[in-house]
């Protein structure tokens, strides 16, 4: 089978995580992060938060720092990455778990809220994984999936992307610049995704809206409700 990328993170060394983890620390990642960490906790009557994809643990950083009583769970396919989040959110209780999102451990009705950002369009089986997210989330809880789409404006998106990288060196510049264009090829168009979830257990309640994060207008946040 072909894979949208979830080969290459099984495999990922540590080196190879770190240097994404290192990669990916900067201005416009880090807002964005926070910007949801922010959202989620205006949510009301949290308790048990899964994080998909969580990589090095930064969003689940900053949802502690707003709210230190929640439960909160990673999920994520490369063990590297969770070795990763393990040493980052050192003494915070943390569930970190390596596992794929198309079957999981949890139990039936789990989770108040589960969160993805930026990792949806590297599902091999995304309709799968849609359908694992419903098992698992408390029915009238609502998941939130953050993701990049292609229906953006390019020359405000490379005036925004200026922006966020203008105090970084040229190295710097050009690898982020790299990997995000990379990331644009591969991900999903809005009609795309509507036609996946329509596929899924919470075809009948969904929405999709278009918003910025980390200053980037090329983000959407899709509402999944049980």
């Amino acid at each position: 089978m072909k894979t949208r990328g979830e080969k290459s993170f099984i495999k990922l060394p540590f080196f190879a995580a770190k240097f994404y983890d290192n990669l990916t620390n900067v201005k416009g990642v880090n807002l964005a992060f926070e910007e949801i960490a922010e959202f989620l906790g205006k949510a009301k009557d949290l308790r048990k938060i899964l994080d998909i994809g969580t990589g090095p643990g930064r969003l689940l950083s900053e949802i502690n720092k707003r709210n230190h009583t929640l439960e909160l769970y990673g999920l994520d396919i490369s063990s590297s990455m969770v070795d990763l989040a393990k040493n980052n959110l050192k003494g915070l209780n943390v569930d970190l778990r390596t596992g794929n999102i198309t079957k999981t451990d949890y139990a039936v009705n789990y989770f108040d809220c589960i969160v993805c950002s930026g990792s949806f369009y590297l599902w091999d089986k995304p309709i799968e994984g849609l359908d694992e997210v419903y098992r698992i989330l408390k029915p009238g809880r609502t998941a939130f999936l953050f993701e990049s789409n292609r229906n953006y404006d390019k020359n405000e998106l490379n005036n925004r992307l200026r922006n966020n990288l203008k105090t970084y060196n040229l190295f710097r510049k050009t690898l982020s610049k790299y990997f995000l264009r990379k990331q644009l090829k591969m991900t999903y168009s809005i009609t795309d995704i509507e036609e996946l979830i329509k596929q899924s257990k919470f075809s009948a309640n969904y929405k999709i809206d278009q918003i910025e994060l980390g200053n980037l207008p090329i983000w959407l946040m899709i509402g999944l409700h049980k």
